[in-house]
């Protein structure tokens, strides 16, 4: 029997601009240059806006000639000119920095696995869903939230109904990438994949088996227990024990680190302090302006209004070229202000720490105290704050760095966590080499600081640290 119905669903689509603006905000100051010269690349109505340098040159060849000296040195295009040069001005701290320091980008992890993501064949949505997935794997190469709570994000935050399903195959391609085991939700998931890469050898097999079914059992060393439930010999075990102390527990870490080896980076704010009050300036390390080739758009206008079928097709082409040289030009101006606006509101926000640089000052600052302060989704400032750097009087930093949750300390005032690592640091630097403090007795000496948390916690801010137990502690000295 055939029947109709009336479904009334209500659906947003992203459009081209916002698309595109969420791909430049995560993407850093170098990367974006790149970005840029790939777009002018493929793109043969977007090119670069000559007039201001042309401006430039006029007033420079102005002062050579008004300035005989200048002759001596010849060629003057082979100096860098001001815009090349990262200076601070009116800043008293100027002449402290190190003016040989030379700042170089290298991809950082989370960089390379968008440049994974975007080599793959997926859809718009599926890009977004990546993105986000993405900006949520911690430096470890975990996945940081739950897929039901991405799921509650794209609802509550975009407006965009996203299926569970839809993440979690989006979530297996991402678990496909370099470095292997990215993307995983745990240990266990994380060991999987890399053994799920392995040749299907009898250790690698034995491995699969102990980590899928006996992880428990494994993690408690209780190799009796697995022995009598796989019904193996000690050797083959041993085997297998093997093939899995050879996989990487943490993958994120170990395709961008090499030692204790430092990698410099172009900081994408730069911020600085004088009498008091705190100044800043997104980094404009590209000076090019772009703009729409008014060459193609006469040709366009002819062609339009040619009645030859094949200037018709031409049209089109030039037409949809031109719409996304706007597009991609709209959502650079679109990002240098989003990004100055919540630049704004994190240096009000940490005033006092800008001013002293002491981590002592760090307020207690979340992302969504920010997204309520420019208005925006806490999405957009995740991906701001996603792989940047700023500069300031006292070092460079993440700006992840300036965030931190809270806890309320005995007298009822929001502590930061940041504060408390600090003074936990502090604590353990201060101990008796020859018997270092447990974790226990961490706890009761924050406890009389004002901080009562909890023993996990207190382990697993040493484990952020990288501060060993005690055991190990005192052999080490």
């Amino acid at each position: 029997m055939i029947s109709t119905s009336i479904l009334q669903k209500l659906q947003q689509k992203l459009s081209p601009q916002q698309i595109q603006l969420m791909k430049l905000l995560q993407l850093p100051t170098f990367a974006l240059e790149q970005r840029i010269k790939d777009e002018i690349e493929k793109n043969p109505t977007l090119e670069e806006d000559e007039s201001e340098r042309t401006e430039e040159n006029q007033e420079n060849s102005q002062e050579e000639d008004g300035n005989v000296e200048n002759d001596v040195f010849g060629d003057m295009d082979m100096f860098p000119s001001d815009d090349d040069i990262i200076t601070f001005k009116n800043n008293d701290n100027y002449e402290k920095l190190d003016k040989n320091q030379i700042f170089v980008s290298e991809t950082t992890f989370h960089e390379d696995l968008i440049s994974q993501l975007q080599l793959k064949p997926i859809s718009d949505k599926q890009m977004l869903i990546g993105l986000e997935l993405i900006g949520n794997i911690d430096d470890a190469g975990y996945l940081s939230r739950s897929i039901t709570s991405i799921v509650d994000d794209f609802l509550f935050r975009q407006n965009l109904e996203v299926e569970i399903y839809e993440i979690q195959e989006v979530l297996s391609i991402i678990q496909t990438f370099d470095p292997i085991g990215v993307g995983a939700r745990d240990l266990q998931e994380c060991l999987l994949i890399q053994l799920n890469k392995e040749k299907s050898t009898k250790p690698i097999l034995l491995a699969k088996r102990i980590i899928k079914r006996y992880f428990e059992y494994f993690k408690k060393k209780q190799y009796n227990i697995i022995i009598q439930k796989i019904e193996c010999s000690e050797e083959d075990l041993q085997n297998a024990i093997e093939e899995i102390i050879k996989l990487n527990p943490k993958p994120g870490n170990s395709l961008f680190s090499d030692g204790n080896e430092a990698i410099s980076i172009i900081p994408d704010f730069m911020v600085f302090q004088q009498n008091g009050k705190v100044d800043f300036q997104v980094n404009s390390f590209s000076k090019r302006k772009l703009k729409t080739s008014k060459y193609y758009e006469g040709l366009l206008q002819t062609v339009s209004e040619s009645k030859n079928p094949s200037d018709k097709e031409t049209a089109n082409f030039l037409k949809d070229k031109l719409e996304s040289a706007s597009i991609f030009i709209d959502a650079l101006n679109r990002r240098r202000d989003t990004l100055y606006l919540i630049m704004k509101e994190i240096i009000i926000y940490q005033h006092d720490y800008f001013i002293e640089g002491d981590i002592q000052k760090l307020k207690p600052m979340r992302l969504v105290d920010i997204a309520d302060k420019v208005d925006m989704d806490i999405s957009t400032i995740s991906r701001v704050v996603s792989n940047k750097y700023a500069q300031t009087h006292f070092g460079i930093f993440k700006l992840k760095d300036f965030f931190s949750n809270f806890m309320i300390n005995d007298i009822g005032e929001q502590v930061s966590t940041d504060k408390i690592k600090n003074e936990l640091v502090r604590i353990i630097d201060s101990e008796d080499n020859i018997s270092p403090y447990t974790d226990d007795q961490l706890v009761k000496i924050l406890k009389s600081k004002g901080y009562s948390i909890a023993r996990r916690t207190v382990s697993k801010y040493r484990e952020t640290l990288n501060i060993p137990v005690s055991r190990l502690r005192k052999s080490a000295y």
